[in-house]
Order: C-alpha cells, then sequence, then structure tokens
C-alpha cells in the first residue's frame, strides 16, 4: 500500500510552485522533523510514500540585473539547486530569460520551465531526490505535469533514483464530439498513457486518466455502453497495460477544492466499485474514507 503526500516546499502557499527545495521547514505543512515522524509512522503501519515530484518548474528565489526572476535558491548553505537563467529552456513563454536547451515536452506558464537536458540540472535533481528518499524517509514518486518534459528525462531520474514505486501525471482531454460528449473511441488516449510507460521503462505507472472520464461519461449518462471498448475489453489504459496502470475517480486536481474534473458526488461510491473490482492499482482519495 501506497500513501500519496503532496509537494513539500511551495511559494506564497501555492503547492505547485516549488522553490527552495531542501528548506523543507518553509512548508505550511509543518517541519521536516515533523515530515519524518510522519513517514516513520506510515512505515510502521505498513504503508509506503510516495512524494509528490514537481520538477518540471520553479519558482525563482529574486529577479536578475534585466528583473527577470531567475535566480534560484535550494535551501543550504551551499550552492545545491542555486541556479541562474542557464538552468531555464530558452523557449520558455515566461519571460524568464531563459538560455538552457529547447523544452523537451509541453509548456507551462505559471512559473519557468527547467532545462531537464542540463547535466547539472540531471544531477542536482538526482541528488535531492535521493536526499528526501534516504533522509527523509520517501520510498517512491509521482512525477506532477510529466508531459513537461521528455518520458526520456523521467528514465534517467528513475534509474539515477531507483524509488520502489513510480507514477507519471499525464493529463491530456480526451476526445470529442459535436455534441460535447465525450467520443466512444478513446483509443488513441489511452495509448498517450501507455506509450509514456513504455519510453520510462521498468515497473513505471501512470494515472489512468482515460478510464476516469469514460467511468465519468458512462454514469453521468447513464450509457453503461461506454465501459466496453470495440474488442469487449475495459475501454481505459486498464484495457491495454492493467499492471501499469493507476485508477481513480478524483484526485486534488479534478476534485477536492480545485475541482477542474469533479465527479459528480452523488456517482462517487458507484465510480469506486468500478475502480475496485476491475483491474489496474485503484488509488481512493483521503476525503471519502
Amino acid at each position: 500500500m501506497f500513501g500519496f503526500l503532496h509537494p513539500l516546499i511551495q511559494l506564497h502557499l501555492k503547492r505547485y510552485l516549488p522553490g527552495r527545495l531542501y528548506d523543507l521547514d518553509a512548508s505550511q505543512y509543518g517541519t521536516q522533523d515533523e515530515l519524518k515522524t510522519l513517514i516513520k509512522e506510515f512505515h510502521r503501519n505498513g504503508i509506503q510514500c510516495v512524494a509528490d515530484i514537481v520538477i518540471n518548474h520553479r519558482t525563482a528565489e529574486r529577479q536578475d540585473s534585466d528583473g527577470r526572476w531567475n535566480i534560484f535558491e535550494g535551501g543550504t548553505p551551499d550552492d545545491r539547486l542555486d541556479w541562474d537563467r542557464s538552468c531555464i529552456c530558452i523557449d520558455d513563454t515566461t519571460n524568464s530569460g531563459g538560455t538552457g536547451n529547447p523544452d523537451t515536452g509541453a509548456d507551462f506558464n505559471g512559473a519557468p520551465d527547467i532545462d531537464h537536458l542540463n547535466t547539472r540540472v540531471q544531477r542536482e535533481l538526482s541528488d535531492w531526490m535521493n536526499w528526501i528518499k534516504t533522509e527523509i524517509g520517501f520510498d517512491g514518486w509521482r512525477f506532477d505535469f510529466a508531459k513537461g518534459y521528455s518520458p526520456d528525462i523521467t528514465k534517467l531520474y528513475m534509474g539515477n533514483t531507483r524509488p520502489e514505486f513510480l507514477v507519471g501525471e499525464i493529463w491530456n482531454p480526451l476526445s470529442y464530439g459535436s455534441d460535447g460528449k465525450p467520443n466512444y473511441d478513446q483509443d488513441g488516449h489511452r495509448r498517450e498513457l501507455t506509450e509514456w510507460v513504455k519510453a520510462v521503462g521498468g515497473s513505471a505507472t501512470a494515472f489512468d486518466f482515460t478510464t476516469k472520464g469514460i467511468l465519468q461519461a458512462a454514469l453521468v449518462e447513464g450509457e453503461l455502453w461506454r465501459l466496453k471498448d470495440s474488442n469487449g475489453g475495459p475501454p481505459g489504459m486498464i484495457g491495454l497495460m492493467p499492471e501499469n496502470a493507476v485508477t481513480f475517480v478524483d484526485n486534488h486536481d479534478t476534485g477536492s477544492t480545485q475541482k477542474h474534473w469533479p465527479f459528480p458526488s452523488d456517482k462517487v461510491m458507484q465510480g469506486y466499485v468500478y475502480i475496485l473490482t476491475h483491474p489496474g492499482i485503484p488509488s481512493i482519495i483521503m476525503r471519502v474514507l
């Protein structure tokens, strides 16, 4: 069993804009010592802990001489993770003045996109992940916005840190018809997930957004025919690579307080019945326990 713990370091209470990665005492959720105690208690009860790894982008500590936010602070007395514009993608759209390599994935507009082809970035992020693994006690990784960089990069970090569990967030929209409903055939959508998993390799998994979308549409509209693909199998990622598919009904983005794509409250239990009785690795959000 795994428990997901959300980002450790935030800027202005925004959880997915990390900055001083080593300074765990800067978190609004508690101190470094409290986090270590919490993880030990999880381990004592047979639960491994997965850190939410937000490394596609990063918030700067201060502005450079041109007034651009691209001077980073790692949170240690030395220069670990103390980066400048050379560690930002040159095609970053946030006007950060990046001079690094072109981005290898999708753009993120909320903060500078980090250049993961930069060997210093690769080395220091790998060292940081190994630090929160050995010093803090984390067992695995959830890669946030994993489509923001090439799966080859995720593969590199997996090889450098050897987590017990790894799951990627590859959230792309389903295909929709002119009636505004999801198309019956979502094979292209689920194959984006399986191709990412294959490219990362090893025991990598991905959140099955295809199953979430189809299941939600089927229950809301009473269109249960959606729950079989043209071959009679499950229509989501679980129909292709169930052992690498992490199923869910809602998460902190789709439901909870953000509600970007919430599962209807009167259908939630039916949704859990489905994912708990079908192939895949089911995940349950704490608020329904």
